[in-house]
Formats: structure tokens, C-alpha cells, sequence
């Protein structure tokens, strides 16, 4: 029993190692000695009949210790004679001088049979070197060169001036949007001119108009008419000169008009008269006489046209023709 088992393993073993010497496979390198960087082309072959099925090696990123993979080809297969020859190249390169030894790569057979064997090729050599100096030469080694200063050209701005017109025009787009929106809101004309802003003196009289229609300290209100009446002054102060008053004490507002030259020293003490009067009104619940009502109202008034500015006349001479002859006619009537 033990016979036959031996001539089994034999029969076996004689039959591989026939299967094994029709398989051939290959490593190599296009040289045997490269530049440190340089790239070079490394190739896996193998050669096996008709029926066999042989897978080349896998490799990623690299072939063996050192040996970078820079590009993989696509496998090649011919078929002449019964004979299958398949290959591939990859582009390899090394930033490391000295000699290498690539390993063995495995090649993985499987026979018409099923059977499933592995096969390695030799291992190959290589030598990596360094650039070589010209020792000859003293200005061999150089220091690194400057950078180099690329030319401006007006058309590497053309994309850049897109984007920004584009961004401009969306961002205006959105203003007037926001803009119409606003006055649609508020029930205004969305393109209406804007009027043009009334003097100080126009706007203290017409409140005071409107003040003295209303009849306050006729009808007992002395408190709202004093109110009313500083806040006209205050506002013409604001408006007139710039004195910021609406919030000020009356001992602030007479300190800010003290340098102002329109507001001589017997405004400035009627003036002061007026806010302490009114102050003791709203603040102290005093109680002031209708003379003095009267007379806090025709200060204002008399304040106002007193400080307003001064309108002048142009001379016959710098006014135009039409103008020149109206006047002429009116001093005539």
C-alpha cells in the first residue's frame, strides 16, 4: 500500500514540476544604474501554454523598498504558437542613491487541472547615484537661482473682472430690491425728488402759529403751552446754529450760546429768563400770570426774526437782465 502511495506522490510531483517548466516568468529594469530622481521603466512578464491561467503581480504604490511607482501600464497579452506571453510596464523612480535588490515577486498559477501553484521571479539589482559634481570646476556648486518673475498680462485679469462686475451687479440688484421694498412699505414714491429742507426761522414760525391757535394757557394748559414753546426754541437753536439742545438743561444751553455772535447779551438774558420761567412751570407746578404768558410767546417770536439769517439783495449790476428790469420797475412804482 505504501508502494503505491509513493509512485502517487512521485506522479504528482513529476507532473508539477513539468507544469512548473512550461510557466516562465520575469522581473526587470530597464537599468542598471539610474540617476537619483530619474525615471526609468520596470516590467513583470510571464509565458505559459494555452489553458493556464497566471495573475502578474499586484503592486500599489510601489515595486520594492525605495522603488516608487510614478505611472502602471495596462497588461498586454499575445498568444503564438499555444503560447500566451503577458506583460506590464510601470514607471518607476528612486530619491535615494545606493543599490537595491527589488524582492522576488510572486506570480499565482492555476493548470487545466485546478491545481493552483505560485512561482517567484529572480530577484533584480539596481544602483542609484547622486548627481556628480564637476570638481574641476570652482563655480560647480551654485547657490540657488531667484525666482523667476512672470510676465503681468492684462488678460490673467479678464475672470477676476467678471466675477466682480457679476458680484456688483447682483449686489445692486439686491439694493434696489431692499430700496423699493422700503417705500412700498412706508406708502412712498419709490423715485420721488426729495424736497428741499426749510429753514430753521420758516419752521419755529409756523409752529409758533400753530401754537398760539391752540389757545393753551387760555385753556388753563400753562404746563404743555411752556412745553411746546421751549421745544420750538430748542429746536430753532439746533436748526439755526447747531446747538445741540433738545437734551440740554438751561444752564448747558446758555453755556453753548454764549460765543454765538447773532445772540446779543439782552437776548441771552431774555433768552435764559424764558427756559428758568418754564422750567419752574413744568418742574415746580408754578403758576405764571397771563402778562408773562404773553410776553414768554412774543419773546420767541421776536427771538426768531431777530436771529434768522439776512437775505441779500443782488445789485442791479450782478442780477440778470430780467431781474435788473423788475426791481428798476418796482422802485420806480
Amino acid at each position: 500500500m505504501s508502494k503505491y502511495l509513493t509512485i502517487l506522490v512521485m506522479a504528482m510531483m513529476l507532473a508539477m514540476g513539468e507544469a512548473h517548466a512550461q510557466v516562465s516568468v520575469s522581473a526587470k529594469i530597464d537599468t542598471s544604474m539610474m540617476l537619483i530622481g530619474d525615471q526609468t521603466n520596470f516590467r513583470v512578464e510571464a509565458s505559459f501554454p494555452d489553458g493556464y491561467k497566471v495573475m502578474l503581480p499586484v503592486m500599489a504604490d510601489t515595486v520594492s523598498r525605495g522603488l516608487e511607482i510614478v505611472e502602471a501600464g495596462t497588461v498586454d497579452s499575445v498568444l503564438t504558437d499555444g503560447i500566451v506571453r503577458i506583460s506590464q510596464k510601470y514607471v518607476v523612480t528612486n530619491f535615494d542613491s545606493g543599490w537595491y535588490a527589488v524582492r522576488q515577486l510572486p506570480f499565482a498559477i492555476l493548470d487545466p487541472n485546478g491545481n493552483t501553484d505560485t512561482i517567484y521571479s529572480e530577484q533584480v539589482y539596481y544602483g542609484v547615484m547622486t548627481m556628480p559634481l564637476d570638481t574641476a570646476n570652482a563655480n560647480a556648486i551654485c547657490p540657488p537661482k531667484p525666482m523667476a518673475e512672470a510676465p503681468f498680462k492684462i488678460s490673467e485679469l479678464v475672470p477676476y473682472v467678471k466675477w466682480a462686475m457679476l458680484v456688483l451687479l447682483v449686489a445692486a440688484i439686491v439694493a434696489l430690491l431692499v430700496y423699493v421694498l422700503v417705500k412700498r412699505k412706508r406708502n412712498e414714491p419709490i423715485f420721488a425728488k426729495p424736497k428741499p429742507q426749510e429753514p430753521a426761522h420758516v419752521i419755529a414760525l409756523r409752529q409758533l402759529d400753530q401754537l398760539k391757535e391752540q389757545k393753551l394757557w387760555q385753556r388753563g394748559l400753562v404746563k404743555e403751552f411752556y412745553s411746546s414753546l421751549t421745544d420750538i426754541v430748542r429746536v430753532y437753536l439746533n436748526g439755526r446754529f447747531g446747538v445741540q439742545a433738545m437734551e440740554s438743561t438751561t444752564a448747558e444751553i446758555m453755556q453753548m450760546t454764549k460765543n454765538v455772535p447773532e445772540i446779543d447779551k439782552d437776548l441771552r438774558s431774555n433768552l435764559q429768563d424764558l427756559l428758568e420761567r418754564a422750567d419752574f412751570v413744568k418742574f415746580a407746578k408754578a403758576q405764571a400770570e397771563a402778562n408773562e404768558n404773553e410776553a414768554s410767546f412774543a419773546f420767541v417770536e421776536h427771538f426768531v426774526l431777530t436771529t434768522k439769517p439776512v437775505e441779500q439783495l443782488r445789485d442791479d449790476e450782478d442780477a440778470p437782465e430780467g431781474e435788473a428790469k423788475v426791481e428798476q420797475n418796482e422802485k420806480t412804482e
